[in-house]
């Protein structure tokens, strides 16, 4: 700081200049001695910078706040998506299978939960090569301790023990060991339902249950690719290698964070899954003709959890061959006719491979679970969709339509109902979902509800309401009435319908949203004749009853 007696002296100075300066000099001297006695004056009453105000002036233009950090080599973006559910089930103490499975109580607890906090990296190394990683320490999809949604999905997103498969009844409710955490042995399972024989331990054996996919794998890693694009050399397409979502279905592909509702359509929850492999993606006109062509790994079965293909080795010596199309008829949201697209996606593969369904003579209860022992199938799953927003008087108005098909086979020695499956046979479980909503942001009412006075008015500006009924076979049981060597082979497949209504509320678009789902659940009742295992010919009927899990579900997004 400069002493208060410096600008003193220069006061006395200017006065004493002032009155020389008018006896002695001429009157241009005079101005010129009357600037630097105004510079002086300035420069009397500025702050001396320190060195670390210093430092701040050298970096605040390139560090400071919304300034954008940048890497040595490429162009990094990072993304991420954070979802809290807080949902109520309906309470019912007995499951659809009635007293034959037990009761319902662990499907129907309410809760709050982390759905989903994805983290994503996108790193542009080039202008045509871009590597990205996703991590979601929430496992995504994969299985976990909370029900799914609907409660009911059965070996839907159920999971498997640190060791090995535990199996799960139908209600989706994990078979418990007989000590906490204890480990599978394919070879101590014999005679012994359960299947578990130790209390602790990792051996050699364990690894071989998590390569072959009956152990649980890691959830952390989601997305992990590269894609290459050169429009120079290959115009109009783009390679991706690594582990990524193949390309099935519309919802299933869709970001986690765009979606209409809280949570996927039953059929697509298994097409939101990850895969190893290898895909062409190519684009015309404008992206109104798109297409995919890829192999994947394919281990595991599509009739079993969300995630069973994520990280993890391969369990059979084929590749699954995948393809997918979309095209957009009309696509100008300027005008009446709107936005349409239709699209179609398949995936064939053959899973297993050594088909040896069980282990020792005919009838013996041992068998085998490993992955590799699943029987060849030659598996598929298709899903069909069409998507439309018109415009004009109606525009804000969308309609959404998705049709899927699951043609696989469960590992042998599952056991979905009362029996357990030694060979079980492939089988095909379908299902669909048709949507719609309003979004009133988008409708020609949008400016008078941003513009208008009263607050509630204004407030509906961001509201958007949607409606959805679905579909879909996900309730498994054994075929008691087609047993081979007294042992079911056969699976039936009995349909769930849902309705659910939603309110959609859009603080900042799909950046920061609330979503209320309420979700009515349908299960149908229904029955069949069985010849029982137990007294080897009488017959029972078996019924389907209508179990009380209805939800409402509120969920709160933040996306960047």
């Amino acid at each position: 700081m400069i002493p208060i007696r410096t600008p003193l002296i220069a006061l006395m100075l200017s006065c004493i200049c002032i009155s020389a300066a008018q006896a002695a000099v001429s009157p241009e001297d005079f101005d010129a001695l009357k600037k630097e006695i105004e510079a002086l004056r300035g420069r009397s009453t500025q702050k001396v910078t320190a060195p670390v105000g210093r430092a701040e002036a050298l970096t605040g233009d390139k560090y400071g706040p919304e300034a954008v950090v940048k890497t040595k080599d490429g162009l990094l973006t990072i993304g991420g998506l954070l979802q809290i559910w807080d949902y109520k089930i309906q309470n019912d103490n007995i499951n659809f299978n009635g007293a034959a499975k037990g009761p319902n109580e662990i499907n129907d607890n309410d809760s709050r939960r982390i759905r989903r906090a994805e983290l994503k990296f996108s790193m542009k190394i080039t202008p045509h090569i871009t590597a990205v990683v996703m991590f979601d320490p929430t496992g995504g999809d994969e299985a976990n301790t909370f029900s799914p949604i609907p409660s009911n999905q059965g070996l839907t997103g159920r999971g498997f023990f640190n060791g090995g498969t535990a199996g799960a009844d139908q209600s989706g409710q994990e078979v418990e060991p007989p000590s906490p955490g204890a480990p599978f042995k394919p070879e101590s399972r014999a005679g012994a339902p359960t299947g578990f024989g130790r209390t602790g331990g990792i051996d050699d054996t364990d690894f071989a249950a998590m390569q072959n996919g009956t152990a649980r794998s890691n959830r952390l890693l989601q997305d992990a690719y590269i894609n290459y694009y050169d429009e120079s050399i290959i115009p109009h397409h783009d390679f991706t290698l690594g582990q990524f979502k193949p390309p099935a279905s519309e919802e299933g592909n869709r970001n986690s964070g765009q979606l209409d509702f809280a949570e996927r359509a039953m059929i697509n929850q298994f097409s939101n899954q990850r895969d190893l492999g290898v895909m062409v993606h190519g684009t015309w006109f404008s992206d109104r003709l798109q297409y995919w062509i890829g192999a994947f790994d394919g281990a595991g079965s599509f009739q079993q959890t969300f995630a069973v293909n994520q990280n993890r080795s391969d369990d059979n010596d084929a590749k699954d061959l995948a393809e997918r199309i979309t095209g957009r008829p009309v696509w100008d949201a300027e005008k009446w006719y709107g936005r349409l697209e239709v699209g179609y996606s398949r995936q064939d593969g053959i899973h297993g491979e050594s088909g040896r369904g069980q282990v020792g003579t005919p009838g013996a209860t041992s068998w085998s679970v490993d992955g590799l022992s699943l029987q060849e199938t030659h598996a598929n799953r298709s899903y069909a969709w069409a998507w439309y927003r018109p415009g004009g008087p109606v525009r804000g108005w969308w309609l959404r339509g998705e049709w899927g098909s699951l043609t696989d086979r469960l590992p042998p020695g599952t056991g979905v109902y009362q029996g357990i499956q030694l060979a079980p046979r492939a089988f095909n479980r379908q299902g669909f979902y048709f949507a719609t909503g309003y979004k009133l942001s988008e409708s020609v009412w949008s400016d008078s509800l941003k513009d208008n006075k009263f607050f509630l008015w204004k407030m509906l500006h961001d509201v958007e309401f949607a409606y959805r009924y679905e579909s879909f076979g996900n309730i498994l049981t054994d075929d008691l009435t087609y047993l081979v060597n007294g042992n079911p082979v056969r699976t039936d497949v009995f349909k769930t319908n849902v309705h659910t209504a939603g309110i959609n509320y859009y603080w900042k678009g799909y950046n920061v949203r609330t979503q209320l789902n309420y979700l009515f659940v349908d299960e149908p009742q229904g029955h069949a004749a069985f010849i029982s295992p137990l007294t080897g010919g009488t017959i029972f009927t078996r019924r389907i009853r209508e179990v009380k899990n209805n939800v409402f579900l509120v969920s709160q997004q933040i996306m960047w």
